[in-house]
């Protein structure tokens, strides 16, 4: 919560917020959603539950539960198996994305099928690209936008790759994901969290390269190559 205060007073006003609230329990997830309504975010977000087996009834009843909680603010429902160990079957996701009080999806996924699919089953609704490496391909199947961790560092091309594919440049859209997946490369061999903290840190973003425990710190190796692509990013930002 105190988190959830702290970005309030520094971003609110400036930009639309959105409070990730997400938990294992479904009452800590009600306190967090209850906290960003009192302090004026925009909307709120969650992970399916994870780490137990739930049933989807048990996921659908936990998501009800902090929309409520949220005093009207509209939900982001995620779909990430690769990290929650939860894989949506489509009707699962149709039936999540048409509860009340739900406003958007993340689907975090490589199966563009799927994403598709989402979209032509649902024409009004916000769907958000996942994946940062297939950005530019999760466009082409029906996303809006894109949540993501590697927009931290390189944002600008990302908004440069929606640019392009409104002007109906698809070369310049695939060479701009090409540029942002030779950095996810790299941070895939660091440990993409280990590795964009160091990038943040060269670039005076944040005051200490470190990810909370249980992560440790990233392989010494490979720091003058984190070094070099933030002077990179810095110098191509301007």
């Amino acid at each position: 919560q105190e988190v959830l205060e702290i970005v309030a007073e520094e971003a609110k006003g400036k930009m639309a917020l959105i409070a990730h609230v997400g938990c294992v329990s479904t009452l800590e997830s009600q306190q967090l959603a209850r906290a960003a309504a009192g302090y004026g975010f925009d909307a709120v977000s969650a992970v399916t539950p994870f780490y137990y087996p739930f049933s989807f009834e048990e996921h659908c009843a936990h998501y009800r539960a902090i929309i409520e909680s949220a005093n009207g603010l509209p939900m982001v429902v995620y779909n990430i198996p690769a990290l929650s160990g939860v894989k949506l079957t489509l009707e699962q996701i149709n039936t999540l994305v048409t509860l009340p009080g739900v406003g958007a999806l993340k689907q975090t996924s490589g199966d563009l099928f799927q994403m598709e699919q989402i979209r032509r089953a649902h024409p009004d609704l916000v769907l958000y690209n996942g994946y940062d490496e297939i950005f530019a391909s999760g466009l082409l199947a029906g996303a809006d936008g894109g949540i993501g961790s590697t927009y931290n560092i390189m944002g600008w091309r990302y908004q440069g790759i929606v640019q392009a594919l409104k002007e109906g440049d698809v070369s310049k859209a695939q060479q701009l994901q090409s540029g942002c997946n030779k950095a996810i490369d790299l941070l895939i061999k660091t440990g993409v969290f280990r590795g964009l903290k160091s990038v943040l840190h060269y670039m005076d973003v944040i005051a200490e390269p470190l990810c909370r425990k249980p992560f440790g710190p990233v392989d010494e190796n490979y720091l003058p190559e984190l070094k070099a692509l933030a002077q990179q990013l810095m110098q191509e930002r301007g």
